[in-house]
């Protein structure tokens, strides 16, 4: 019960408030040269995103560059794009979220295009190879075609519902230690420990985080 309790509790996270200069959002464009990444919509609230040291609140939408980092407020939901709707990818972030974005190539040895440091994200990926498409500190998520939901509630662990395909979580201290997860599973990868079994997630708390993390064309 104590595992399945904390599934119950990852839909409302109370992870630490983002301190923020009030710099509102006037026409934030691409800098010249700055490599595009995607777009921001902001469905409910506001987000933040730091580019080059400077903050800036964003309440309906805006271009994201490579290197930027974004942060939800409290009681925000936002919509990352990237790429074409036909094969790219997008993630809708919870509130408390801040997530590190990088335009990378799709080579085993390139870093992660999204790196979750905290908070809660779900990312519904059409087409992608290569490296692991979203990094934690305590983790690295694979992908094969799939749309899956992770969490980070505290730096040392990451866990993780799928809700279709499959994604293969690994260790970023002991590349031994992975587990696959299936639809409809819960996993967790914690620092320096064996992963357990994924388990199956119960009703009430898969249509909770379906909820949560709905995509607005749904």
């Amino acid at each position: 019960m104590r595992v399945l309790d904390r599934i119950w509790g990852m839909a409302k996270m109370q992870v630490r408030t983002v301190a923020v200069l009030a710099v509102v959002l006037v026409g934030l464009g691409s800098a010249a040269g700055a490599t595009p990444f995607g777009e921001l919509r902001v469905l409910e609230g506001k987000a933040v995103i730091s580019r080059a040291g400077k903050p800036f609140i964003v309440r309906t939408k805006a271009p994201v560059e490579d290197g930027d980092r974004i942060d939800t407020l409290a009681d925000t939901k936002a919509q990352l794009i990237v790429g074409p709707q036909e094969d790219g990818v997008d993630a809708m972030l919870s509130s408390r979220t801040s997530i590190t974005v990088a335009q990378v190539p799709q080579s085993i040895n390139a870093a992660s295009p999204i790196s979750l440091a905290f908070g809660a994200l779900r990312a519904r990926v059409r087409k992608w190879t290569g490296q692991p498409f979203i990094a934690t500190r305590a983790a690295t998520i694979g992908i094969k075609g799939t749309d899956f939901v992770t969490w980070v509630k505290r730096p040392q662990a990451a866990e993780f519902v799928d809700v279709t395909g499959l994604i293969d979580c690994v260790s970023r201290t002991n590349k031994d230690y992975s587990i696959q997860i299936g639809q409809r599973q819960w996993g967790e990868i914690v620092e320096n420990e064996q992963p357990k079994a994924p388990i199956r997630v119960p009703d009430a708390v898969w249509d909770a985080v379906a909820k949560e993390f709905a995509f607005p064309d749904k």
